[in-house]
């Protein structure tokens, strides 16, 4: 056979192939495109992505944490990436340290006490990864014997975003200078191409945590806005395309006078109960030592 035919041969071969990788390719994309439509048609109403940002103190963590029905309390797990490491007193107080509550740290420090970063960022990926295990498989499995049964998943509390921001942050500047040293990196002075890979670094995060097939609650703090030296309001302490992602926010705030502290919600975004925009609703009051705690039950039947 002549190199003329044999070249005509290997290009028909080669064609023949890449046309079955398409049609594999396609076979799986659809296969994909239907598996989402079946999860959709079987679930009654659409997960929340909902974002609750407030000041200290304001009931943000107790919210969330405040997401199942009594009923749900028996079965439905909820998991806590608590990077701002203060979930723990709320779970001990209000909900008597329940077992369905798992909360995680996923901080990593080094031998000098100082965050190691890279480190902190690959466990929350990891914890991720274990709260689609547990939706998945109904099951955690930490080796060859000891696993723990989850009937099911209620939701993940991403406790911390401002922090995680400010842990992206660092990974940046640690990444710019190629090393492991937060004091040499926080002498960085950021370029664009750094604030990209940032913010690439916190939205494969977040993602990954908004594609679980649970309810979804992201809690941050506020910070101050300024008009020059002057302080003109608050918002969210999180990645700016943050707010547009989310299905629900919530702001938390607290009032006290004549000796009664009260906690409130407001309700500044929702796109699936329109009704609700714009609501207050009063979480928690303590009237001279009498505590009373009221929730928001359009979170616990997923009304919100």
């Amino acid at each position: 056979m002549s190199l003329k035919k044999t070249g005509k041969a290997s290009n028909r071969l080669l064609k023949q192939v890449k046309e079955e990788d398409q049609l594999g390719a396609f076979a799986k994309a659809k296969a994909r495109a239907f598996q989402q439509r079946r999860n959709l048609l079987a679930q009654e109403s659409a997960y929340m992505i909902c974002g609750i940002s407030g000041d200290p103190g304001t009931g943000k963590t107790g919210l969330a944490l405040d997401c199942r029905t009594d009923e749900e309390r028996e079965t439905h797990w909820v998991f806590v990436l608590d990077f701002d490491e203060g979930a723990e007193p709320t779970w001990r107080q209000h909900w008597s340290s329940d077992d369905k509550v798992f909360i995680y740290n996923p901080h990593v420090y080094k031998d000098d006490m100082t965050i190691d970063y890279m480190a902190t960022a690959d466990m929350a990926r990891f914890f991720i990864g274990m709260v689609k295990e547990a939706i998945e498989t109904n099951k955690i499995s930490f080796d060859d014997e000891e696993e723990i049964e989850v009937k099911a998943v209620k939701a993940i509390v991403f406790d911390g975003l401002d922090t995680w921001l400010d842990t992206t942050n660092m990974i940046a500047r640690l990444n710019h200078i190629k090393g492991n040293d937060p004091r040499q990196a926080d002498k960085v002075k950021m370029v664009p191409t750094q604030w990209f890979a940032r913010t690439q670094e916190y939205q494969r995060l977040f993602k990954a945590a908004c594609q679980l097939e649970c309810h979804k609650f992201f809690i941050t703090h506020m910070k101050e806005v300024h008009d020059g030296f002057e302080v003109v309001g608050q918002k969210p302490d999180w990645e700016k395309s943050t707010t547009a992602k989310l299905y629900q926010h919530v702001i938390t705030s607290r009032e006290e006078r004549n000796g009664k502290t009260s906690l409130y919600a407001k309700v500044t975004k929702s796109k699936t109960n329109a009704e609700n925009e714009g609501q207050s609703f009063l979480l928690f009051e303590n009237v001279k030592g009498k505590v009373s705690w009221n929730g928001l039950e359009a979170i616990k039947d997923n009304t919100l």
